[in-house]
């Protein structure tokens, strides 16, 4: 439903939890058998100079290239080919090893093959909230790869004359989600905090519509050329402020205990705008 005018009366009834699912699962479905658009690993492209971006399989990837190794953002969905597919486009711009992992949410399309990587002699890095969750929530607790690093709140990573920033703002789309800065190369990775399509919040772990903006307001406050979402293209600045006020509007209205998205241009599920209104009680 594009119009949806849900009364608080309403979502008090609803006497269901609901958890929802933060992103579609990989996979088929396309004409003829043909995967579904980026469903499998895309080609390595270039952002700056040693920092590239992969596409595809799961949510974007970042890879940040230093003389002493390789630093990794996110690992896609589970499966040996998207680890393979993502190595494979690794060896195409250098023979160097991964040697840090950084995952900005736990759903199984940030953290898939997070253990591939463990294995192969590399650090996971992931705020607190992030480890909980994921060794909680039943779409991840059997994924092996728990983060082996740890921070409460920010962290900066300086590895082979690199700088990565990760800031942790509160909840949003999870619990754990962390905003990852590339200060020198003016690149911010929002991951799910910002999508093409309408937000999910996975409020079964920990997410809030009502203190979503937390995050984005710091990245906002960064300087940068482009934001990285956990889907999707490179957004601007003013997507990313455009985006922003979006969301405020929807938190806005959902104090109201009544939303209507229409000229936001997204889509919920009764249930998801139920959840909204019930938490801004």
């Amino acid at each position: 439903m594009s119009r949806a005018h849900i009364t608080l009366a309403f979502a008090a009834a609803l006497s269901f939890s609901v958890a929802l699912v933060a992103q579609p699962p990989a996979g088929g479905g396309g004409k003829g058998g043909a995967p579904k658009a980026g469903a499998t690993v895309e080609k390595i492209r270039t952002l700056k100079p040693n920092l590239y971006l992969i596409t595809g399989g799961g949510a974007n990837t970042l890879v940040r290239v230093t003389p002493e190794g390789l630093i990794l953002v996110d690992t896609k969905n589970p499966g040996d080919e998207n680890y393979n597919r993502v190595m494979e486009e690794i060896k195409s711009v250098t023979p160097l090893p991964v040697k840090w992992v950084i995952n900005t949410q736990h759903h199984p399309d940030h953290v898939g093959t997070n253990q591939k990587f463990i294995d192969a002699g590399a650090q996971v890095l992931a705020v607190e909230p992030l480890k909980t969750f994921m060794g909680s929530d039943p779409r991840t607790k059997d994924i092996p790869g728990r983060p082996t690093v740890t921070f409460a709140k920010d962290y900066v990573l300086k590895f082979g004359g690199a700088e990565v920033q990760l800031y942790f703002y509160g909840p949003g789309h999870s619990g754990g989600d962390t905003i990852v800065y590339f200060p020198a190369e003016k690149i911010v990775m929002v991951g799910d905090q910002m999508t093409d399509a309408a937000p999910l919040v996975d409020f079964a772990n920990g997410g809030s519509l009502k203190t979503w903006n937390a995050s984005l307001d710091g990245a906002l406050s960064m300087e940068f050329e482009f934001a990285i979402p956990g889907r999707g293209e490179p957004k601007t600045k003013a997507e990313v402020q455009a985006y922003r006020a979006k969301i405020a509007t929807l938190a806005q209205r959902a104090k109201t205990g009544t939303i209507d998205t229409t000229d936001l241009g997204w889509t919920f599920q009764a249930a998801a705008i139920a959840s909204m209104i019930a938490e801004a009680k």
